[in-house]
């Protein structure tokens, strides 16, 4: 899977060195609107600088920020995790009823040397998390090998059969061989941060009150759109004028 995301990635940037020489010829010559719209979606110009320079206009601003958006209540129905029933260590049934508005929903691999760490770093940050109105949780991918867990301050569950199900498209992540641990922010019953591989106590203490007032947010909104930012999401850099 690193593989294939590393062929992308070298893709990606091909294609955004390409744009960038056919750009730069371009010197002060205002470019076509296909050469615009294709550096923007390369990430080689921002909407935000295209707009200054005169390029596009308003109008073509806003199509753009419509089309682009993507509603939170899609994201969520999507990575929504389903009815599922497990047990943690000591044989308590778990189920998704268990889980917290906002939860860091962590995976690890007892027979990984790096999972120590991980593990610890969860303990770390535990109490902050939960004063800032968080929780975690943390499924071993194997029983074999995880006494190692059995001091842990928050729940820890068994990847059953069940769980494997209901994690839905999000498998694939969890699975991965080259990615013995792993986890992503859960808000309402549904994945809502990018998968991470690593974590450090600090950085999810300050996650889990953003997280927290998301949940709010939502819960406020109804899961109203949530719009791309003006650069495309993206940081990308000027690379035309």
């Amino acid at each position: 899977m690193m593989r294939q995301m590393n062929k992308r990635r070298f893709i990606a940037w091909g294609l955004a060195a390409v744009m960038t020489v056919a750009l730069t010829a371009c010197g002060e010559k205002k470019p076509s609107q296909e050469e615009v719209e294709q550096a923007i979606e390369a990430g080689t110009l921002t909407v935000d600088d295209a707009l200054e320079k005169g390029w596009i206009d308003q109008t073509w601003v806003d199509a753009y920020m419509e089309d682009n958006s993507v509603p939170a209540s899609n994201k969520m129905e999507a990575n929504e995790v389903a009815d599922f029933t497990t047990t943690t260590l000591d044989g308590a049934e778990f189920t998704k009823d268990d889980l917290e508005n906002v939860v860091l929903f962590a995976f690890a691999d007892p027979a990984d040397s790096s999972t120590a760490e991980f593990f610890q770093n969860l303990v770390d940050a535990y109490e902050g998390v939960t004063a800032n109105g968080a929780s975690i949780v943390l499924c071993t991918k194997s029983e074999e090998g995880s006494d190692m867990f059995s001091d842990a301050p928050f729940p820890v569950i068994l990847y059953n059969d069940s769980l494997k199900e209901a994690v839905g498209n999000n498998r694939e992540m969890i699975e991965d061989e080259e990615v013995p641990n792993t986890a992503s922010w859960c808000v309402n019953g549904s994945y809502f941060s990018a998968w991470i591989s690593a974590v450090e106590a600090e950085e999810l203490i300050e996650s889990a009150a953003s997280f927290v007032e998301m949940s709010e947010e939502q819960e406020l909104s109804g899961s109203e759109t949530s719009a791309v930012t003006p650069d495309g999401g993206a940081a990308a850099m000027e690379t035309i004028g």
